[in-house]
């Protein structure tokens, strides 16, 4: 499956979609610093389930900026 990149707040979000033997889409993410060769997150938790390939992208996203806006919000000066 192709791999959708978006760079939010300088941090790049790999999501990468599948389908599980049901047919049902979910989506891999990682999460890691624009400058950083290294993935710095990759959560392996239980994701949800989608109808659509779009859906599991668009969730994958969603969950990746969030993400990255906790990090930075914990930060003593994010920017």
């Amino acid at each position: 499956m192709q791999t959708h990149v978006f760079v939010h707040r300088g941090y790049e979000i790999a999501v990468q979609p599948g389908q599980n033997a049901y047919g049902a889409w979910h989506a891999k993410v990682s999460v890691r610093h624009a400058d950083s060769p290294a993935v710095e997150f990759r959560p392996e938790t239980v994701q949800p389930e989608w109808l659509t390939q779009d859906e599991a992208v668009r969730d994958g996203i969603e969950w990746g900026t969030r993400f990255v806006d906790r990090k930075l919000e914990d930060l003593p000066n994010p920017m």
